[in-house]
């Protein structure tokens, strides 16, 4: 009885072609699985605020203090400030940041630190280590916000006054060639940051010529109401009669901050903020406002301002490489391998139909079972 059988070589072609196609397959599920872990793990991995991590930016604006003639503020006098965060040590998931400001005032320099624990990943407020003094920020964020954070309402945190500020976006502009999200809010409350109630306390101290700074005579207010600014005269009159002899008196802060945060990092560009310091009386659980003492209004120089967004550039470039072309170059390198196995397994099956019909049109009889399972095993291998 005839029988055609499959020759050596021609099983070993088909092996070769099995053995490409499932070698093309591992790697094409290998590159898919490596662009997956760049963009869910190895962003977010080289986004993280690095250990040792350190800015610097210089700010500049102008300086406005009570003037005794008038009971308002005095002419503007041009200031500087600097402001420097670092980051002093870093576990895992956990770095230690400490901010210190530096304003030049004419009557010299002042200084505030401030020191957090944020999330190295998302930036955010995070359980400090074991032992770590750091402040509350109470959710508010203190350096940047993550990568990508687009245009969403957030909070920053205030130190002056202990308490969070929202921001509020306000559109976008271009900074140095860099896409900015750019936001504003205002907050205000009693000055809870002793380092700068301190010189203030000193000085009511000073003209009241009594007490710590916590309070102020009643005769002394009667003796100034008169000369006070209109905002403040006529509610400062209506309640002297209630008062008691010796007024407490508290500082409130009104702050206006305003941010340009890099589209791409989602670190700020420049940054700006208006603070008044405004002495109050306390009574009944009420703060009425007397006169202000001094007003601070900063903005982000030129140089500070081109360094960070060179700085937004460089980092933005390096992570457009990673995080985006890298993992396309890999998905498209990934699905032409998935094609190339589409099309090899679609010959493979053309190629094989021939052998399988000469081999069952050889064995007329359909009762060789074992002949016939020969045959097409070979000539269909998977």
């Amino acid at each position: 009885m005839p029988r055609t059988t499959v020759k050596s070589d021609e099983v070993e072609d088909v092996l070769t072609r099995i053995r490409l196609i499932r070698t093309r397959l591992v790697i094409s599920s290998a590159l898919l699985l490596v662009a997956g872990l760049i963009v869910f793990a190895g962003v977010p991995y080289v986004c993280r605020l690095q250990d040792g991590f350190a800015s610097s930016q210089r700010l500049v604006g102008t300086y406005q203090v009570l003037d005794p003639a008038t009971f308002d503020l005095g002419e503007p006098t041009e200031i500087d400030a600097h402001r420097e965060t670092t980051v002093d040590s870093a576990t895992q998931s956990t770095a230690l940041v400490t901010s210190t400001t530096v304003v030049n005032l004419p009557s010299g320099a002042q200084s505030t630190k401030y020191s957090y624990a944020v999330n190295r990943y998302d930036y955010g407020q995070i359980r400090p280590p074991k032992g770590g003094d750091v402040l509350n920020q109470r959710g508010g964020m203190v350096i940047s916000r993550p990568t990508a954070s687009g245009a969403g309402d957030f909070k920053v945190y205030n130190p002056a006054i202990d308490s969070t500020q929202p921001m509020t976006y306000t559109g976008s502009s271009q900074i140095g060639g860099r896409a900015v999200n750019n936001f504003t809010g205002t907050a205000s409350g009693v000055l809870a940051d002793r380092q700068l109630a301190a010189p203030y306390e000193a000085a009511i101290g000073v003209l009241a010529n009594t007490g710590d700074g916590t309070t102020i005579p009643k005769l002394l207010l009667e003796m100034i109401v008169a000369d006070l600014p209109l905002r403040y005269a006529g509610r400062l009159a209506a309640i002297l009669p209630a008062l008691p002899n010796e007024v407490s008196v508290k500082l409130t802060v009104v702050d206006t901050t305003s941010l340009a945060l890099d589209q791409q990092i989602g670190a700020p560009i420049t940054l700006s903020g208006d603070q008044t310091t405004i002495l109050n009386v306390f009574d009944d659980f009420t703060l009425t406002p007397v006169m202000p003492l001094s007003r601070i209004a900063l903005h982000s120089d030129a140089d500070s301002t081109a360094a960070s967004a060179q700085y937004m550039s460089d980092n933005g470039r390096k992570l457009t490489m990673f995080g985006t072309y890298l993992p396309i170059g890999l998905t498209a390198a990934a699905l032409a391998l998935a094609i190339s196995v589409a099309v090899s397994v679609v010959r493979f099956r053309r190629s094989s139909t021939p052998v399988a019909s000469a081999t069952a049109a050889s064995d007329p009889d359909p009762g060789d079972r074992h002949t016939t399972r020969y045959t097409r095993a070979g000539a269909a291998l998977p």
